[in-house]
């Protein structure tokens, strides 16, 4: 066992820092209720799920943070929204005082002792997804029946991975992270910015053919407005 270690950071002044408490309790339930259990195998740990995964546990999250009077935004997920002469379906919706957060959410696994770049790569290429897909709603259609505003809102997960001879070495997992984080405040300097080192490692895919010898060690969130994706 090691120390799990979170650190969230973002823009002074910058309204994403609403999403802290949501953010810190996505990171805080996953270390503490999988990651610590070593009972649960690893096809059942949320990294194992991706993106299917990620739902439950921000709409959770988000609930928490609204029960505990952390934030004033209530959730919804899984909600049907207009999307030109068709139907689509959105992540989560956080309903505020004021404005309806519109989010898609994505995640993808990427190895944290590979390039920097390349894991900036693939956390753009999410983000550009999640851009995608929220351009496409009508949001006209979701106003009509409101006088709340929309904003929309893109959270990337990432699942960091590494081989074994690497994913129990504490201090380097940490360092890495630290590293990548660096890079991805020039990369996204207008967004929240979150990382956990868990606690405990956890194979993936150990009793799968596909099994590499790869642990999973930690967690990057970026959650970003559409309009600072580029």
């Amino acid at each position: 066992m090691t120390s799990s270690n979170i650190t969230i950071t973002s823009p002074n002044f910058s309204e994403l820092k609403l999403f802290r408490p949501l953010v810190k309790n996505v990171l805080e339930n996953v270390d503490q209720t999988y990651i610590k259990n070593k009972k649960i195998p690893c096809w059942l740990l949320p990294s194992s799920g991706k993106e299917v995964a990620m739902t439950p546990l921000f709409y959770h999250a988000a609930f928490d943070a609204y029960a505990q009077n952390k934030v004033s935004y209530i959730p919804s997920a899984e909600i049907q929204v207009p999307r030109g002469i068709s139907k689509g379906r959105l992540d989560l919706a956080l309903i505020g005082n004021k404005h309806i957060e519109l989010i898609e959410l994505k995640a993808s696994r990427v190895k944290l002792f590979g390039s920097v770049a390349t894991i900036i790569n693939k956390l753009k290429s999410k983000q550009f997804e999640a851009q995608t897909q929220l351009e496409q709603i009508d949001h006209s259609e979701i106003t009509k029946t409101t006088d709340l505003e929309t904003k929309d809102l893109t959270i990337v997960t990432l699942f960091l991975l590494a081989p074994e001879k690497k994913a129990f070495e504490t201090k380097d997992v940490k360092t890495k992270i630290k590293e990548v984080m660096n890079e991805l405040k020039v990369a996204c300097p207008y967004a929240l910015r979150a990382s956990l080192s868990y606690s405990y490692i956890h194979q993936i895919n150990s009793d799968s053919s596909k099994s590499k010898g790869e642990h999973t060690v930690g967690m990057i969130i970026v959650a970003s407005r559409t309009v600072d994706i580029y």
